[in-house]
Formats: C-alpha cells, structure tokens, sequence
C-alpha cells in the first residue's frame, strides 16, 4: 500500500478515496432519484416531476467521471501493460464524459428554453455553440495517435497537449454561453431550472479555471460532486412544491365538478318544480288540513308534511344558504312524522350547543334520513337519533348519530338509496370549499360529522356555488 500511495501520490490517493466514496452517495441518489420520479398523490393517481429524467443522466455522467478520474490516478506511473490501458481508457474516458456534460446541458437550455418559448434564433444559437464541440471531441479521438490533447511519460503520467486549450476555452465558452442565456432569460424559465442551470454551469466553471492553474487537484471532480448535492436538495424541494401544487390543483378541480354537478342538479329541480307546482300541492294540503280540525293527530301530521315538503321544495331551486334553524324545522317535521310510523321504536335526542350559522340547504336533513330509514329501521326495538352541534375554535361541527347496524344489515339497494344522499351532501359541502363530510360506521351505528370552517358560514345569502 506505501509503494502505491508513493507511486500515484498522497493527493492523487485521497482525491480517488474521495471520489469512490462520492460515487455510493451518486448512486444512492440515483436510487432515490429513480424511485421518486412519480409522487403519489390521492387516488393512487401519479404526478410527473420535471426533469427528473435529466438530473438523472446528469448524475450517471458525474459517476462515471468521478469512476475515470479514479481510473487515471490508479494507472498513474504504471508502466505495465495493465496499467497503461488503465491509463489509457481513463483519459479518454474523462475527456469525453467532459464533452457529453457540455453537450447535455446545452441540449436542456435548448430544450427548456428555445423550445419551449419559440426561440428559434436561440436554438440556432445553441447549436451553434454545440458544434465547436466536434472540433474537440475530433481532438480526443486522434489524441492517442497525435497526442495534441495530452500525452503520457514515460512513467506513465498525464501531461497537457499543444492543443489543450482549444478544449478548455471551447468548455470556458461553452459555460459562459449557459451562464448568460439562463440569466437573461430568467423570467421565462421556472425557478428551479434557473437555479439548476446556474449552479451547474458557475461551480463547474470556477473549478474548471483553477484546474488550469493548479493541476494538483482535480477540481472539476470535486465541483461536479458539490453540484449533484446542491442539485439534490434544489430537487427535492422543487419535488415537494410540485406535489403540493398538483394536490391544491386536484381539490380546485374537484371543488369545480361539485360545481357543475351542483348547477345541474339545480337545473333539473328548477324543472321539476315547474312540472310539479308545489304552490297547488301546498295549498291543496291546507284545504285538507282546514278539514281536520276535530282530528287533532291527523291535522298535525298534514301540517308536518306540508312544512317537510315546502322546505324541500324551496332547497330544490335555493342556491343561496339558509339558517340552521331553518334548516332543524325542516329536520324536525320530517322527524315528528317517523314518529308517528315507528312510535316508541324511534327516540330523538338533540343537543344544541349553537345554531347562529348559515350552511346549504339540505345539508343536514338527508344524514338523518338515513339515520332512520337505514340506521333504527333495521332494528326491530328502534333505536335514538342524536343530533348535535357545537363551536369548536374556529369550527362549527354537526354531528348525527344513530343506533343501528352500521351498513351490515342494509340490502344492496338501500345501500345504493344511502349513497345517493350522501352523494349529494358532500357535492353540497364541496362547493363551498370550507367544509367536509366524515362518515364513521361501527356496529352500535353510525355516526355522520360536518365540520364547517368559520369562514364564510356566518354571512347569509350566499351563493353555494
């Protein structure tokens, strides 16, 4: 091991530990990198994160150029056979892992930026500046035979050619051109590929000029592994970013069909009502009514079914909220009429704590429809309907609970009524974007919870759309 640290040099060994041990943090980048190339979002659905594919190659190229480096310094005053091939391939491989990392990121600047904008003279530009990398690459191919670019000793070790310059100012240039369309441009290009395409071109660029004046130590190997960790982290942030605008675009896009779905659904009860007439049918039930004073039983069910039907026949076609109190009348008519069907079997318990909100109409009613058309009317001894509601921080939470089985002793098509119902509340509460719906099964029943922010449920006449 001393002889080999003489023979290549106590900084040439460190650089090329270094190197090795910067490759396995490449590579788990890489795996990291290839892994997160699609973020999960709701659904199971997948988001694409920008390029990704290309930070990707980027990072296999600094790979292999730190693998060549290490390659060079291992064949390094080798004059076996083994050790000049070593020595041999390593350069050239160098060089051209150089070339290509040039030529990438030319080719990301002209496909991100004169692409993408419609700057065909830019796209010229670019090309234009790709091809002095033929020139070059020309150079490193002939080198071996020529050794224009560089040449080995005797001993085996690197020396610059006469023509070495046309290479480093053709990269200086190369660098400088990146550098200089990424700032001028800088309004048309996202944040992330602005940051990106500075730092990978400025960090290299600076390295790249001390390397010709001190070829010691390769900075270009150390400058290339600092950027592909900056690169990370800038990734990674511009991952999350991505992520989060996706989820906020996927609700916005949601709220939007509740919309939709909302205003159509308005529209076919705005043509119902006018088929239907609820004026006539009203006023037919209070011709009835006006008939059965000396029935006492059955005049209050005619006029709990009166009030039940007017409240839905005015939800139908009301797009603007109204009062929880007018919305717990209606709750209450239709409750005093199950009554009368189930008797004893059915128990109503509420507990009010605040009622000083607005919300949509036909928000509430259906959840507690369904707690006793789907919840007590499965048991054969009925059951209690709880109805709750209080203020909690900057939350109003309604809550409506029942005695039954859950959804274990409802048929298929009761199943099928139920979502039906809920359907509608959650398209409901969707549109107003500050208010969800949970529904929580077990097998003493089921408990439904809206949960409304403060923000917006306190100001009436509000269009729900």
């Amino acid at each position: 091991m001393e002889e080999f640290i003489q023979r290549i040099g106590i900084l040439d060994y460190t650089q090329a530990v270094i190197e090795l041990w910067n490759s396995v943090f490449l590579l788990i980048m890489i795996f990291s990198l290839f892994l997160g190339k699609y973020a999960v979002k709701e659904g199971g659905s997948r988001i694409h994160i920008p390029l990704t594919n290309e930070i990707i190659t980027f990072y296999c190229a600094i790979f292999l150029y730190n693998l060549f480096d290490v390659g060079c310094a291992l064949g390094s005053g080798d004059t076996s056979r083994s050790g000049i091939i070593l020595k041999s391939v390593s350069e050239l491989g160098y060089f051209f892992v150089g070339a290509f990392q040039t030529l990438f990121f030319l080719q990301l600047i002209k496909n991100e930026i004169a692409k993408k904008n419609g700057m065909k003279k830019l796209a010229y530009a670019v090309t234009g500046v790709q091809l002095l990398q033929i020139p070059c690459l020309a150079l490193l191919f002939t080198t071996p035979f020529n050794k224009l670019l560089y040449y080995f000793d005797e001993d085996n070790r690197y020396h610059r050619g006469e023509l070495y310059n046309v290479w480093y100012y053709t990269t200086i240039v190369s660098f400088l051109f990146i550098i200089v369309v990424a700032v001028i441009n800088r309004k048309k290009i996202d944040s992330f590929l602005k940051k990106a395409a500075v730092t990978a071109s400025v960090i290299p660029l600076v390295a790249f000029i001390f390397n010709f004046v001190y070829t010691g130590v390769s900075f270009n190997n150390i400058s290339a592994s600092v950027t592909a960790l900056i690169l990370y982290i800038m990734y990674e942030k511009y991952k999350a970013e991505v992520t989060l605008q996706a989820a906020m675009d996927l609700e916005e896009t949601k709220r939007r069909l509740a919309e939709s779905d909302l205003a159509l659904e308005q529209s076919k009860n705005e043509t119902l009502m006018a088929q239907i007439q609820p004026h006539f049918i009203n006023n037919s039930l209070m011709a009835i009514r006006s008939q059965c004073v000396n029935y006492p039983e059955v005049y209050e069910s005619i006029t709990n079914f009166s009030l039940y039907l007017r409240s839905n026949f005015e939800a139908l076609g009301n797009t603007q909220k109204i009062s929880f109190d007018r919305e717990m009348a209606s709750i209450e008519a239709y409750l005093s009429l199950e009554q009368q069907n189930f008797g004893d079997r059915l128990n109503v318990e509420y507990d009010i704590e605040s009622d000083d909100f607005f919300i949509p109409p036909l928000t509430v009613q259906p959840l507690v429809e369904n707690a006793v058309r789907h919840g007590i009317a499965t048991r054969e001894s009925g059951g209690t309907v709880w109805i709750r509601t209080r203020r909690k921080k900057d939350t109003i939470i309604i809550e409506v609970q029942d005695e039954g089985f859950g959804e274990s002793n409802i048929t298929p098509q009761q199943k099928a009524r139920k979502g039906i119902g809920i359907g509608n509340v959650r398209a409901r509460l969707r549109s107003m974007n500050n208010a969800e719906l949970d529904i929580t099964p077990s097998k003493n029943g089921t408990t439904a919870t809206i949960i409304f922010r403060e923000r917006g449920i306190m100001e009436n006449g509000d269009d729900i759309n």
